[in-house]
């Protein structure tokens, strides 16, 4: 079995949420349960009936608000036997109403592949335990009426300071054409708003019907050099500055996939101040597959987003044995590889190689780096 997550209902009681029926003994055993920030093992537990995938704890402390804890399960068992192992930890605190922008919307995808779905990615900027069960996600009809108010948790489901949740009618195909560093972070709604591929809205409505965040989004705002928008979230990029101001979003890089959903974005402007540079790891690399040393990474880091990459490697002669990337849009961070093989991906001889990377954006600016790597064979 696995805990999948926890709430409390008050400051008393918590109740737990598997993904399968326990054995209702082994549940029931207040001594499995223990929670952290000194609550420790709760007064009583109870598996409840009649499908005994949740526990509800009854404590002897009572939970402060603005705090999170964790809880950890031992000794819980399915009805087969099978003990609860690594998926054993949860966090738990009181929830509270979100108010104005306490919850911002942090990514949207509008206009998804033909076989994809749409998401809108939301962001816990606050210092509160946010339920989902409390908030809605919604748009407005032509006479800018707010409409198509969809709950985004029929469960209770909590979001936790600085944490991200995607919102989408279909999880599955979101992780299929995207990276997912969370695959958990997902709340499923039945039916989405409607989101235009051209221009629209979104907006996140808390239990009170008031208004927490709202975008009003075009697609000119994507990148101008992306030819097919297609499948290319939007970012925000500073979590602090308006939602509403064009130049706080940006395309999704091309390292990442073109969207970065459960997770920070690649565009998310870290610190104003960071100087563009290129550097490379390992200085000599062995590409024979042996796990060591397999591929050189070329890191980057940029002032703003919107750069654009070309790189080029070159043999020690000056000629050309590798176009790398051709026209990548870069995030504020990020990387690219290369597997030590040539234009036609065959084995290139050992020796000093030089790559050349170029950046430009459609501000004009622009900066050259060159460094220098070897390549080498055990064999």
């Amino acid at each position: 079995p696995q805990l999948l997550r926890a709430y409390a209902t008050d400051s008393l009681n918590i109740s737990l949420v598997f993904d399968e029926p326990l054995d209702s003994l082994k549940a029931a055993t207040a001594a499995n349960y223990s929670i952290s920030d000194g609550i420790g093992i709760p007064l009583s537990a109870m598996a409840v009936s009649p499908t005994f995938d949740k526990v509800t704890l009854r404590l002897n402390t009572p939970l402060l608000r603005k705090k999170v804890y964790t809880i950890t399960v031992s000794a819980v068992t399915d009805c087969k036997g099978n003990i609860i192992s690594t998926k054993n930890k949860a966090r738990v605190g009181l929830s509270e109403i979100a108010d104005s922008l306490s919850i911002v919307i942090n990514e949207i995808l509008f206009n998804p592949k033909s076989n994809g779905t749409d998401y809108v990615e939301i962001y816990n900027r606050s210092n509160k335990i946010i339920d989902l069960k409390q908030m809605f996600i919604a748009n407005r009809n032509t006479a800018g009426v707010i409409s198509n108010i969809k709950q985004l948790s029929a469960d209770n489901y909590l979001l936790f300071p600085q944490d991200f949740v995607v919102i989408t009618e279909d999880p599955a195909v979101v992780k299929r054409d995207f990276i997912t560093q969370n695959m958990d972070a997902f709340v499923t709604v039945a039916s989405m708003p409607s989101f235009n591929d051209d221009e629209g809205d979104v907006i996140i409505l808390n239990a009170q019907g008031n208004i927490t965040d709202e975008l009003n989004y075009d697609e000119k705002w994507h990148f101008k050099l992306i030819d097919n928008r297609e499948g290319v979230a939007l970012e925000r990029i500073d979590y602090n500055a308006p939602t509403q101001q064009e130049s706080n979003w940006h395309s999704a890089a091309t390292s990442v996939g073109y969207g970065t959903p459960t997770y920070k974005n690649s565009q998310y402007r870290l610190d104003l101040q960071v100087q563009g540079e290129i550097t490379v790891t390992p200085e000599i690399v062995s590409p024979d597959n042996d796990g060591l040393d397999d591929f050189f990474f070329f890191f980057y880091s940029f002032p703003s987003p919107g750069y654009v990459a070309n790189i080029t490697i070159f043999d020690a002669n000056g000629r050309t044995v590798r176009y790398l990337q051709r026209n990548a849009l870069c995030g504020i961070k990020g990387n690219f590889r290369w597997d030590g093989l040539g234009e036609k991906f065959q084995k290139l001889p050992v020796g000093i190689y030089v790559i050349y990377t170029e950046v430009f954006n459609l501000d004009g600016k622009k900066k050259q780096f060159k460094n220098t790597i070897v390549l080498a064979r055990k064999n």
